[in-house]
């Protein structure tokens, strides 16, 4: 029979900290793993609609790379709320997009629709 661990011990603590590093794990994995996909996705894109071959497809899996990272190690290096690194992003998505240039309210506007007919915004 096992001994039950009591709140706030040591073994408790252990426990929870885990707990927290396996959930952290699992978020750095989901990243990793929906940002190898977007690469995926947008090769396929520029393959197909605008010819890009091997060579300008490594050239932009590489430049993808360092500006993504960029913006990671920016979000780390801001306060909580991101509000700089957000900034900073905004300002220069829409020196380049333009005319076309969303913004973030937009962007990330997501909902989803449930079976029942209602949704629900992310």
């Amino acid at each position: 029979m096992k001994k039950a661990v009591k709140k706030g011990s040591a073994q408790a603590k252990s426990f929870a900290e885990r707990q927290l590093q396996e959930k952290q794990l699992s978020t750095m994995k989901t990243i990793a793993y929906e940002q190898q996909y977007m690469i995926d996705a947008v090769s396929l894109a520029l393959n197909e609609c605008f010819g890009f071959g091997e060579e300008r497809l490594k050239r932009f899996h590489d430049a993808f790379d360092k500006k993504y990272a960029e913006i990671r190690e920016l979000e780390r290096s801001d306060t909580i709320d991101n509000e700089y690194a957000k900034a900073k992003i905004e300002e220069a998505l829409k020196a380049a997009w333009g005319r076309y240039y969303q913004p973030w309210e937009f962007r990330y506007d997501f909902r989803v629709p449930l079976s029942d007919g209602r949704e629900i915004k992310l």
